[in-house]
């Protein structure tokens, strides 16, 4: 089934999953034991509080008009968020891979809405979030090889 949203809407739940994730770069935080790889999620952690706070107050209005954007089928949480039991006795290993998961399913995510806009400065919000996804997988995997 086609699914249409309002791009403010698609953002705004986008919000609504970054904030699981830096849930996550939380959770990792005081799970990870080793100094140098919790110093890592905590960068990772603070990259992505600080991309948070941009997300939150961005208004389609400024990139063009809050079109109505085609999904291929209609998205829902459990889409995007991996369904895996985390916790505080997770090894840093099952964190790191929950997170290379979620942050790759949101990267695939902010591709696929930026193929079907039409305005040029809309398709560009959503590459520098791909841009800012792409690089918060790349620490996540030099973390991982680097610490874990």
């Amino acid at each position: 089934m086609l699914a249409y949203k309002e791009l403010q809407d698609i953002l705004d739940t986008t919000v609504e999953w970054e904030k699981k994730m830096l849930d996550l770069y939380e959770v990792a935080e005081i799970a990870i034991k080793q100094e140098a790889a919790k110093d890592a999620i905590k960068f990772l952690k603070s990259n992505h509080s600080s991309h948070m706070e941009i997300l939150k107050n961005i208004d389609v209005k400024d990139y063009g008009p809050n079109e109505y954007v085609k999904f291929t089928k209609d998205y829902h949480e459990e889409d995007i968020v991996p369904q895996r039991e985390i916790h505080r006795d997770s090894t840093a290993d099952e964190l790191c891979e929950y997170m290379l998961e979620y942050e790759n399913k949101m990267r695939d995510f902010y591709q696929l809405i930026r193929d079907h806009l039409t305005t040029e400065q809309q398709r560009e919000l959503f590459d520098s979030l791909v841009t800012f996804k792409e690089n918060q997988i790349e620490n996540i995997l030099n973390c991982k090889n680097k610490h874990i």
